[in-house]
């Protein structure tokens, strides 16, 4: 409030102060506007009216806002970056640019997050094999594989079939069923899996050959995964020219 407008008897009354207090007694000379007993507050005093930035809610709230925009506390991250560059391309001024920075910021960090994840969805799962074993993959039929680790696999994956010694994908596989066991109850006759042993100490002797670095039982744990094979596509002979 302006200094011009006081409370009444300010001057008889220190306590008071010279804060505008509306009087409301009843023979109260400034309630009733006598002439000498101090300015009332009335309308005609204001100040120049200010223009004020348009809250914005929704894109509808851009059409028309000479004086600038704010946008709304409610909206999220990618609404306020869309609207941002409406406004932008439009010329309107913005006024809390903290809230369209940090936007920015987000939007900019999702965009990463979604590229992370197409980048580790592109990675293919392989699965690898000792030379002496793919021969039996591509020619024998073998459809099945013992594994002494969890893959991560799951039936309708698909997983591509590598020369661990080459390192050449050889074909690829669509894993039909996965099965967890322990090394003493597999199969030793399975055709699936194309070498039979007669001993389950001849499989255990296998699997320590295969994995030199793990302390091989009939406890331990195995995996079966069944597949079905499709090998790769050999490269085009090119023709002599005569």
């Amino acid at each position: 409030m302006s200094k011009k407008f006081k409370a009444q008897d300010y001057f008889r009354y220190p306590k008071l102060g010279k804060k505008w207090r509306k009087p409301r007694g009843l023979q109260s000379k400034l309630r009733l506007r006598k002439g000498g007993s101090g300015m009332h507050v009335a309308v005609g005093y204001g100040k120049r009216y200010t223009p004020q930035p348009l809250l914005v809610r929704c894109a509808k709230d851009l059409e028309n806002c000479p004086n600038g925009v704010i946008f709304s506390s409610g909206l999220g991250s990618r609404k306020t970056a869309m609207l941002t560059l409406k406004a932008k391309e439009k010329g309107i001024r913005i006024f809390n640019m903290r809230k369209v920075k940090r936007a920015a910021r987000l939007e900019a960090a999702l965009k990463k997050r979604s590229a992370e994840k197409k980048k580790e969805a592109k990675i293919e799962k392989k699965m690898g094999f000792f030379e002496e074993v793919v021969p039996q993959v591509l020619e024998k039929g073998k459809t099945k594989t013992y594994r002494l680790r969890d893959h991560g696999l799951k039936a309708g994956d698909t997983v591509a079939f590598e020369n661990t010694q080459k390192k050449e994908v050889f074909g690829h596989a669509k894993i039909t069923n996965v099965e967890k066991t322990t090394v003493g109850k597999l199969d030793l006759k399975d055709p699936g899996h194309h070498r039979v042993y007669d001993k389950v100490d001849e499989l255990v002797e296998a699997f320590k050959r295969h994995y030199p670095d793990k302390d091989v039982t009939t406890e331990t744990d195995a995996w079966v995964y069944t597949y079905e094979f499709t090998p790769a596509k050999k490269p085009a002979a090119k023709k002599e020219k005569k």
